[in-house]
């Protein structure tokens, strides 16, 4: 396979067989990265499979030793480091924005555990038949790359990697169970907002009627979700309702009058204003957009 960068889209990078903890490394990642020195400040989410080789590296401070057939996961905001050199390291790459990482995932306590689980723990030994797999996967993206014009491309590639984080969740099951990870007040009470939110449908767009759930202010609420994910419970809320509208304007043969009672928003007019706030566009020119 040739090596090099590969730009999807706007959303979606993949690294072809480079050495991302090396100087042209860091040179390749700099589009979705902030580099300092030998240093790399994570933007996206960069999902790295070993091949080959060794190296040492700190993750968030710590220090690790990344051999081949280890995977490591780095979250935004996550600082990477190599440390002396690294021997024949070869690697293979996914680098997948924010935005376009929590559309292939779903808000709930079930990814919030993930999620905390791999703050701890960055760097995951696999075991042969999870290296095949997600080897696959990533062979498979690589070539449906050259597929961009064919019908059915975007959605092809979503569910490629919603696969691929399926495959993900089954390595990381292995050393966890769900639900068994201690979690501060804090957490707990964050877990709580995202049971809540993904079990009601339609979703209240209202930070109090979640807060009046959990016996807390709307001020705390935000301020827990703040601390924990960086986002307020208002900004997680419409994320989760603009999902919504997505996946309805998208997949669905409703009206978008059906669509605006279905998520219970008081008139056409304050629907199209919420979409064209949170989309750019109104619902009718964002479905032509992605039924096109």
């Amino acid at each position: 396979m040739e090596e090099g960068l590969l730009l999807v889209n706007d959303d979606f990078v993949i690294l072809r067989k480079k050495d991302v903890f090396s100087y042209d490394g860091l040179t390749a990642v700099k589009s979705f990265s902030h580099s300092v020195s030998d240093k790399i400040k994570v933007e996206w989410v960069i999902i790295t499979i070993i091949i080959s080789g060794e190296a040492e590296c700190t993750i968030n401070g710590k220090n690790y030793r990344v051999q081949a057939r280890d995977i490591i996961m780095s979250l935004p905001n996550y600082v990477l480091e190599r440390r002396g050199e690294t021997k024949n390291l070869s690697v293979n790459s996914l680098c997948i924005s924010r935005s376009l990482f929590q559309k292939s995932i779903s808000f709930s306590s079930y990814n919030w555990d993930v999620v905390s689980f791999l703050m701890a723990h960055p760097v995951l030994s696999l075991t042969d038949m999870e290296y095949t797999c997600l080897s696959l996967y990533y062979s498979l993206v690589s070539v449906k790359i050259g597929d961009k014009d064919k019908m059915g491309y975007k959605e092809s590639m979503r569910c490629l990697l919603k696969s691929f984080m399926c495959e993900l969740y089954g390595v990381i099951g292995r050393y966890i169970s769900v639900g068994s990870v201690d979690y501060s007040q804090g957490n707990n009470l964050f877990k709580g907002f995202l049971d809540i939110l993904t079990s009601v449908y339609p979703k209240p767009r209202s930070v109090s009627f979640y807060a009046e759930k959990l016996n807390v202010t709307s001020k705390y609420l935000s301020s827990v979700c703040k601390a924990t994910c960086g986002d307020t419970a208002s900004v997680l809320i419409h994320k989760a309702v603009t999902k919504d509208i997505a996946d309805l304007l998208s997949y669905s043969n409703k009206s978008i009058k059906e669509i605006m009672v279905e998520l219970d928003f008081p008139s056409l007019s304050f629907f199209g204003k919420y979409v064209k706030k949170h989309f750019g566009v109104g619902p009718k020119e964002y479905r032509s957009r992605h039924l096109s």
